[in-house]
């Protein structure tokens, strides 16, 4: 059983926000809601982090609010159409990647070279990809974790006990059919803020 925390403090290795604006406030939000971090965050440099069930546009204003009230500098990627002012300035402030989808490297190609350029990089995806019931986890989280050669922080979002859950570092083995199943172990009888919206490979658990 992960051990329980409000707040956590960060280890040294982990990546950390430049600019403590808005610390306060959102410790202070984070509090009154209710909404607490369980489980350790892995003290590592480079990850690819995954969260879900991903169901509610809620999961992306708790989730942020947390980083924020963590310290912890967590990416995540948008299309470079959107990337550019007045949304590059709130864009760079929630640290965001942009990716250019219709480049003949891919998207893999690239978030492998931005791991590679930085000393400490976490990337956040959600690996169902919407947040309505998807009939599937995509692979690309998976992908980019082989490729740029860094371990997977399993994260949760478990709206019964209000709390965004650590499940640790997942080391791929390079084969996403066989490593799947045990990934969506840890997600075992999760329902999300709205279980409607569940994606199909939680609900066959």
């Amino acid at each position: 059983m992960p051990k329980q925390s409000h707040l956590p403090i960060l280890g040294e290795q982990i990546p950390r926000r430049a600019s403590s604006r808005g610390r306060s406030f959102c410790k202070k939000m984070t509090l009154l809601q209710g909404w607490r971090v369980l489980g350790d965050i892995p003290n590592i440099p480079k990850a690819v982090v995954i969260g879900a069930p991903h169901t509610s546009p809620m999961d992306g204003i708790y989730g942020v609010e947390l980083a924020l009230a963590l310290g912890l500098a967590v990416s995540i990627m948008v299309k470079e159409e959107l990337y550019h002012l007045p949304f590059r300035t709130m864009l760079d402030w929630v640290n965001v990647v942009p990716v250019h989808r219709a480049s003949a490297t891919g998207l893999v190609k690239q978030m492998c070279d931005t791991f590679n350029q930085r000393d400490k990089f976490w990337l956040f995806i959600a690996p169902e990809g919407t947040r309505k019931s998807a009939p599937s986890w995509k692979s690309g989280f998976y992908r980019i974790a082989v490729a740029a050669q860094v371990p997977i922080v399993l994260v949760a979002f478990d709206y019964d006990q209000k709390a965004v859950i650590f499940y640790g570092v997942f080391e791929p083995s390079g084969d996403f059919d066989a490593d799947l199943p045990k990934i969506l172990a840890y997600y075992r009888g999760l329902k999300g803020g709205n279980p409607n919206n569940l994606s199909l490979p939680l609900k066959n658990l």
